[in-house]
């Protein structure tokens, strides 16, 4: 107990210390992404979801790592709003303090008709903090200030029951559907 509150608590002051700037000319280039997807075929079914809508993602299917990233797929596969997602591949990594990250989803939603809204999202099978491990936290918490350093304001942890994918899914159940 002892040993994870302090773990917890480096975590904090090393994340907290860190700054992250743009850097000119570092940039993960989409078709990099599409080579590493189809690298990932090569998975077993069982952890392949297969992609319903297949205009909104560039493969046929989306290889998971846990039931949580399977429901995560469903539900983005699923929504009208969401007009392009990826599981992002390993390969595609953050810095950070404590250790390369791999964030879960690139997104792109359609709100209002018109604007496009790109996301980043983490999934997990909770939102409590005190349930990860330290150094995971510590590294959602860096890619938080790495992907506002770079102008995407709009990374989020999801779990089920709470996937944090916009105003949308809001609306739709105010008018109650």
């Amino acid at each position: 107990m002892t040993k994870r509150a302090l773990q917890s608590e480096l975590a904090k002051i090393v994340v907290e210390g860190n700054q992250y700037d743009r850097i000119a000319g570092s940039v993960y280039e989409l078709r990099e992404l599409q080579r590493d997807g189809e690298e990932e075929k090569e998975c077993f079914l069982d952890q392949m979801y297969k992609v319903q809508h297949t205009q909104k993602t560039d493969f046929d299917y989306v290889v998971f790592d846990s039931d949580v990233e399977r429901q995560f797929a469903e539900l983005l596969d699923s929504r009208e709003d969401i007009k392009l997602f990826m599981k992002l591949p390993a390969e595609f990594k953050i810095d950070t303090p404590v250790g390369p990250y791999n964030p879960d989803w690139a997104i792109i939603k359609q709100e209002d008709g018109e604007d496009r809204i790109y996301m980043i999202r983490e999934t997990k099978g909770t939102l409590d903090d005190s349930k990860l491990r330290p150094t995971e936290l510590a590294k959602i918490k860096s890619a938080g200030r790495h992907f506002e350093a770079i102008g995407i304001d709009d990374y989020a942890r999801a779990a089920p029951g709470a996937w944090k994918i916009g105003l949308a899914r809001v609306r739709r159940r105010a008018r109650g559907s």
